[in-house]
């Protein structure tokens, strides 16, 4: 028989597990859930996966994933925190933050010296919302209005000298 001690000992050592996610992730259900294969060949299926509020990630086949197990009990897991080193930053500085998508590379940046940085990966980046900006603005390349170009468009009906222009024509 076993000692109290011993069943207590052996469910606080069976408490966590840190696994490897072998299927695309199930969204099919209000909580998403895993397949994670466990140190020893342990499969689990149906693992929900627990996110912090406001934070929304589809981790893919071959991320790590941590699992707590309710009183030591692993047919109960549930996945509390998901990585995956193949595409992690390796540019941080101590104290820095990122945002980012393993895959491509983009991401939010938060630097040590307070300022912040937009990098998508393919150089395109898409707001659909009015901006207000308070403070400069400087821009490399060219500035589009419509179709107005900063750097290439053409004032008509202009003088030389000391004449002012009109407003800008396409």
């Amino acid at each position: 028989m076993t000692s109290p001690i011993n069943r207590l000992s052996r469910r606080v050592s069976m408490a966590l597990g840190i696994g490897r996610q072998t299927a695309d992730t199930d969204e099919s259900q209000p909580t998403p859930t895993l397949q994670v294969v466990l140190p020893g060949g342990e499969i689990r299926a149906d693992v929900p996966l627990m996110q912090a509020y406001g934070f929304a990630s589809r981790p893919v086949p071959g991320s790590d994933i941590v699992v707590g197990f309710l009183a030591g009990d692993r047919t109960r897991g549930v996945a509390i925190a998901c990585g995956d080193q193949r595409g992690r930053p390796d540019y941080l500085e101590p104290g820095e933050v990122a945002v980012y998508h393993p895959k491509t590379g983009s991401c939010v940046y938060f630097r040590s010296d307070g300022s912040m940085a937009l990098r998508p990966n393919n150089k395109k980046l898409e707001i659909d919302a009015d901006i207000t900006v308070n403070g400069s603005l400087e821009a490399t390349g060219d500035v589009t209005a419509g179709s107005i170009s900063l750097e290439s468009h053409k004032h008509t009906g202009v003088k030389a000298g000391s004449d002012e222009t009109g407003a800008p024509t396409s």
